[in-house]
């Protein structure tokens, strides 16, 4: 098992048992690929705002505290295979959330912002 299948079999441990299903995590030049199927997306037909940020801060707690921060792109899915929506972090905003430059209020409302629906 190399680094990157190890970081997303850590990812995909700890967001099963949240009924967040990782089919995919790709390392990229800028960041993180990530497609997920969601049982609250499902039943919900949107993408619930709380599993974003579980999605997030399970990726900020398998990195050292002084990560800055790279960009994460999600597409969430059903477990039909359903597209529900989109959403995406920067890491410059996870920098300036690990610095104090933004609050978690702040960076919660700009992810949310990011979703989209098809």
């Amino acid at each position: 098992m190399n680094d990157t299948d190890d970081f997303e079999f850590r990812v995909e441990s700890r967001l099963t048992s949240h009924g967040v299903y990782v089919d995919e995590v790709t390392e990229t030049a800028d960041g993180y690929e990530l497609s997920y199927e969601s049982i609250a997306a499902d039943s919900e037909s949107v993408v619930p705002h709380r599993e974003v940020g579980r999605v997030i801060n399970v990726f900020r707690d398998l990195h050292a505290e002084d990560w800055s921060g790279a960009d994460i792109d999600a597409l969430v899915t059903d477990f039909e295979g359903n597209k529900k929506g989109r959403w995406y972090v920067e890491a410059e905003w996870i920098d300036e959330l690990h610095n104090g430059e933004l609050t978690e209020l702040e960076f919660s409302e700009r992810v949310v912002d990011t979703i989209t629906t098809p």
